[in-house]
């Protein structure tokens, strides 16, 4: 009977061990699970990525090879941008994209907008099934034709929104975009839950949160707006650190984090501060370990400021373009 008894003990244990794995993996933080995407992250470091916007003529290839000519190195992830009408705008991978993704990483974000009517679309109306017919089945499919891993973010800093519902109204349309793609059969995207990172935000972000199961990666969006906008000059890393120290502290750290947007305006009392904050982004980053991506915001904001963190200025393109070629923002892609 002894043998019995310790294959009986044996089986015991083997079962409580695997349901601690299962836990394990099942557990990291708010929303339970984790996602099961095709995880794309970096080895070590992080990938370095830029959003150019579209030039009025020409190609969105041609404006960012372009740059990349400019900084010197090939960008690992481009970001652009996607309302989600039946046109063309709403079209994931729409243009030349395809032949961008080529050889680097696609970060769409999708907006929950009508950009030709300048009309937000309520988050209930598509988490309730209205638009899976004409908008997220038909881009879903073409994502999964497209076969090659991407990166999509549903309407990223929505906690600014008032229009759009409330946070519940937000986490359905998340979760069932997400639902749809898998029930689709679409496997080859990371999705990307995205707030401002704006720290009078905070305590609204959890009620936003879809829950580890549906979220791959976090992402927010730092400026250093200092003169534009009367705030005081931060640094690369006084800029993004409060709020990487917050998803820390608050149940994400298992998560990879994606800068989805940053840059610094210019000082006009300090000419060489521009080049200056740039030069600071590697040993910042060292210091903030999960931050696996991060793209500059190359552009003029379209509000009454226009605070432009275009990569001009003294030293400027110099300096962003010594920090993109640091070890810690070379490496391999999928």
């Amino acid at each position: 009977m002894r043998w019995l008894v310790i294959i009986a003990a044996a089986v015991v244990v083997a079962v409580v061990a695997t349901v601690i794995v299962v836990r394990s993996q099942q557990s990291g933080g708010p929303g339970g699970q984790s996602a099961q995407g095709p995880r794309l992250t970096p080895p070590s470091g992080a990938w370095w990525g830029m959003y150019v916007p579209p030039p009025q003529e020409g190609t969105l290839l041609s404006a960012i090879t372009g740059m990349e000519q400019t900084i010197g190195r090939r960008l690992d992830i481009v970001f652009t941008y996607h309302d989600m009408s039946a046109t063309g705008n709403g079209m994931l991978l729409k243009a030349d994209e395809p032949q961008i993704g080529q050889d680097r990483i696609l970060l769409l974000s999708w907006e929950a907008k009508i950009w030709s009517e300048n009309r937000d679309i309520p988050w209930r109306q598509i988490a309730d099934g209205t638009l899976d017919a004409t908008v997220i089945d038909p881009q879903a499919r073409r994502v999964k034709q497209y076969g090659k891993p991407v990166m999509i973010g549903f309407d990223g800093e929505m906690e600014r929104k008032t229009g759009s519902g409330e946070p519940a109204d937000y986490v359905a349309a998340y979760r069932h975009i997400h639902d749809r793609f898998k029930a689709l059969g679409v496997t080859n995207v990371d999705w990307v839950w995205a707030v401002t990172g704006y720290q009078e935000y905070r305590s609204t972000w959890k009620s936003f949160y879809p829950g580890h199961e549906y979220a791959d990666w976090i992402s927010y969006d730092p400026y250093n707006f200092g003169p534009c906008r009367d705030a005081p000059w931060k640094s690369f890393e006084e800029t993004l650190k409060p709020t990487y120290d917050w998803f820390q502290e608050n149940g994400f750290s298992e998560k990879p984090i994606v800068i989805g947007e940053y840059g610094t305006e210019a000082d006009p009392d300090r000419p060489d501060a521009k080049a200056e904050w740039y030069r600071g982004i590697p040993d910042a980053l060292v210091k903030m370990p999960n931050i696996k991506a991060l793209l500059q915001w190359n552009a003029v904001l379209e509000d009454q400021r226009g605070c432009d963190f275009r990569l001009q200025g003294p030293g400027v393109v110099e300096a962003f373009g010594a920090a993109g070629k640091h070890a810690h923002v070379n490496q391999p892609l999928p």
